[in-house]
């Protein structure tokens, strides 16, 4: 039986591009995604299922990229590549990973040939105009953008930060695009590369702090921090500071996850990493089991012994932490805040947050304002 989710990440590490391996409904099997490129909406996932064949059928979807998607019965592969440029905050505009139609095809045909040991035949070139399709433009709609510290921007900052404090990757790479696009930082330098190259330092030092919080040992932090920098310095040019910074990020997390891996057992890290990524969705204990391939009972006591909290008890405490921080630096309803979170209305949200506070949400929220 095939391992997509294998198969994508190889395919992924290998080439850069991104891709979607789905069932004909378009329930997603496997997908391995750079985070600086846009999701596919879900009007553009039906079209491109819709015209999934045997062949390959390449399009260029305009202020999107290219696509390719094909039929490799009884899945449907989706690969894309973007071909514009995103800009942080206003301020540096760079490309993310990019790639020519010429490039673009051979490596889709290196992956036709890899999962179906046979040569592909690709149909005839389509275009789209993206603008058929729902998605956010990255691209700011005028060059008047408002550089000041915003309440926005460290909320931002704060929830890609506790990607690094869980050791989770994938919620770092969730929240670092939100992060670059609404983080508090400026221009930093008059030179290009010097203002990349303090942004770099600047982000670097945030890492190390997060890393310490989640449990890196600070001599290890502060070692690694020393010798990226240095490298850093040495660079004669960052021709990407997203994906640079974003990289930079990616191996504190993964030195966060060791040490946690290293404290507790697997299941228990496994089940905390499921939580964090499924905050709204997760329900009960026998659902979470499930997941991580235990039995309910056995997960509950490994997982009090381990971290001395029930498993329900950590999920509220999760849940808690992000209506905080949703209550403080947005002006988000909180019944919105409820739905957000996976309450099912805005009064039992009140009844947990207070009974773990003191205060109701309302009580919280105007408690923080200066």
């Amino acid at each position: 039986m095939i391992d997509h989710t294998e198969l994508a990440i190889t395919f992924y590490n290998a080439t850069g591009l991104s891709i979607l391996i789905s069932d004909n409904a378009g329930r997603q099997l496997a997908l391995a995604k750079n985070p600086l490129l846009p999701e596919i909406p879900t009007t553009l996932l039906t079209k491109l299922i819709e015209l999934s064949r045997d062949q390959v059928q390449l399009l260029t979807v305009i202020n999107f990229g290219f696509v390719a998607v094909y039929a490799a019965a009884p899945e449907i592969v989706i690969i894309w590549a973007a071909t514009n440029a995103i800009r942080a905050n206003g301020i540096y505009d760079d490309k993310v990973p990019l790639v020519d139609l010429h490039h673009f095809r051979a490596q889709v045909t290196l992956f036709y040939v890899a999962q179906l040991q046979q040569t592909p035949s690709f149909g005839n070139e389509q275009q789209l105009a993206m603008e058929d399709f729902a998605i956010i433009d990255r691209a700011p709609k005028t060059m008047e953008i408002e550089k000041q510290p915003s309440h926005a921007g460290y909320l931002a900052e704060r929830k890609m930060l506790l990607g690094v404090e869980h050791g989770n990757v994938n919620e770092f790479n969730t929240n670092y695009l939100p992060f670059m696009q609404e983080g508090n930082f400026g221009e930093l330098a008059a030179s290009d590369l010097r203002s990349k190259k303090n942004l770099t330092i600047a982000a670097t030092t945030l890492f190390t702090r997060a890393a310490i919080r989640g449990g890196l040992y600070a001599e290890n932090a502060y070692n690694l921090s020393d010798l990226i920098i240095k490298q850093s310095e040495r660079l004669p040019e960052i021709t990407n500071v997203y994906e640079y910074t974003r990289t930079i990020g990616e191996r504190f997390t993964l030195n966060v996850a060791r040490i946690k891996r290293q404290s507790l057992p697997t299941v228990v890290y496994r089940a905390q990493e499921y939580i964090y990524d499924h905050l709204a969705t997760i329900t009960n204990v026998a659902a979470l089991a499930e997941q991580v391939q235990c039995s309910p009972s056995y997960l509950m006591h490994l997982f009090k012994a381990s971290t001395g909290v029930s498993v329900m008890q950590f999920i509220t405490e999760q849940r808690i932490l992000s209506a905080k921080q949703l209550l403080i630096f947005t002006q988000e309803p909180i019944s919105e805040i409820a739905a957000t979170l996976g309450y099912p209305n805005q009064a039992q949200l009140a009844h947990i947050f207070k009974q773990n506070t003191g205060l109701t949400p309302t009580q919280f929220r105007k408690s923080q304002q200066l």
